[in-house]
């Protein structure tokens, strides 16, 4: 597995450079035809699951929801970080919970892992997820030098 992957885009006044980010340590996801993120000159998108990239299960670690809210941050810093931002330059999250009893937990876990705040916009949605997983989130972030 490659941890970037680069591809160029011609838009309409410029070339833009994408990278696939893809940290060695967070697993291959590339058999599930996936990314765990990925980046232009502007944006950073990520992916934050607590998921075992093997077995497709949750991962052990993540008994409760404040840990697989917790383990799905990190992932997301992580991914960041491969850009060389961190959960501060999060602009926006699309947050998925299982089922609305888990709500209170998420978001005791979720604020967090942000600190005091100011908080990115955020959409949470209840639905059903991918394997056992009872937490997803997405994150868009901005490269504070763009522009």
């Amino acid at each position: 597995m490659r941890d970037h992957c680069n591809r160029i885009v011609q838009t309409k006044d410029e070339v833009e450079m994408i990278d696939y980010l893809n940290p060695a340590d967070l697993g291959d996801f590339s058999p599930q035809g996936l990314s765990s993120g990925t980046a232009t000159d502007v944006f950073v998108y990520a992916a934050g699951l607590a998921i075992d990239p093997e077995t497709m299960a949750r991962r052990p670690e993540a008994e409760s929801i404040a840990d697989e809210t917790r383990i799905c941050l990190e992932n997301v810093a992580r991914i960041l970080a491969d850009a060389g931002l961190t959960l501060r330059d999060v602009v926006k999250t699309t947050c998925y919970l299982q089922d609305e009893a888990y709500r209170f937990e998420f978001l005791d876990a979720y604020k967090g892992a942000f600190g005091e705040g100011p908080y990115p916009a955020r959409s949470t949605f209840v639905l059903g997820i991918a394997s056992n997983l009872r937490v997803q989130i997405e994150a868009v972030a901005v490269r504070p030098d763009a522009g």
